[in-house]
C-alpha cells in the first residue's frame, strides 16, 4: 500500500460515513411536533415497522394511533391503510414534500378503523384554531373533519367551524409548519 492510499481511504471511509449520517436525516419529521403538541401526549411512544409506512412511523401507546411522516408524494405508501389493519390502528401518513408549506403543501393521508370498515380520507390538511385544537379537514368546507386530541382521532361528519375560520386555521397550521421545518420552534 502506498502511503496517500491510507489518507485516502480515510477520507472515503468519512465521506461515506457522512453520506449515511445524511440519507438518514429527514426534516419532515419535525412536523410530528404538531400532532404530538395537539395531543398533549405524556404517555409511551414506539416507533412501528411495516413495508406501508415511511421507517421513522411512530405509535401512540393506548390510543391506538400511528403516524408516520415522509418527503414522498403519491404514489409512494399508496398502501398506508394495510397498516392501519396490520397494526390494528388508525393511520396517519403526513406528505410534507422536501420544503413543507414553502413549495409544496404538505398533505395528510388518514385511515380510520370502524368496527364495520376502514374509512380512508386523502390528501387533507391542518387547520389549527385558535384555542389550538389540531383538525384535518378536507380541501372544501362540506364533508368530515377528523380532530387530533389526547384521545387520538375523533371524526365528525360536519366540521364544527365556517368557512372563514378554516381558512384562517389552514393558515396559522400552514406557518406554523414552515416555523417547524425551519427549526424555529
Amino acid at each position: 500500500m502506498l502511503p496517500l492510499d491510507r489518507p485516502i481511504q480515510r477520507l472515503q471511509k468519512e465521506v461515506s460515513m457522512k453520506y449515511n449520517e445524511n440519507k438518514e436525516y429527514n426534516p419532515a419529521l419535525r412536523l410530528l411536533a404538531l400532532p404530538l403538541v395537539a395531543m398533549a401526549w405524556a404517555g409511551p411512544i414506539r416507533t412501528v415497522r411495516s413495508p406501508h409506512l415511511p421507517p421513522s412511523s411512530i405509535a401512540f401507546g393506548d390510543c391506538k394511533l400511528v403516524i408516520g411522516v415522509t418527503p414522498a408524494d403519491n404514489p409512494v405508501f399508496k398502501d398506508f391503510s394495510k397498516a392501519a389493519i396490520n397494526l390494528a390502528s388508525d393511520t396517519i401518513l403526513i406528505r410534507a414534500g422536501l420544503s413543507p408549506e414553502i413549495d409544496n403543501p404538505v398533505t395528510v393521508d388518514v385511515a380510520v378503523r370502524t368496527p364495520a370498515e376502514l374509512l380512508i380520507f386523502r390528501a387533507l390538511h391542518f387547520m389549527e384554531r385558535e384555542n389550538g385544537d389540531l383538525w384535518l379537514c378536507a380541501e372544501r368546507s362540506q364533508g368530515p373533519a377528523l380532530k387530533l386530541g389526547s384521545c387520538g382521532l375523533e371524526l365528525r361528519m360536519r366540521q364544527p367551524f365556517c368557512d372563514d375560520e378554516r381558512a384562517d386555521g389552514a393558515c396559522r397550521a400552514a406557518a406554523r409548519i414552515v416555523r417547524l421545518s425551519r427549526g424555529q420552534i
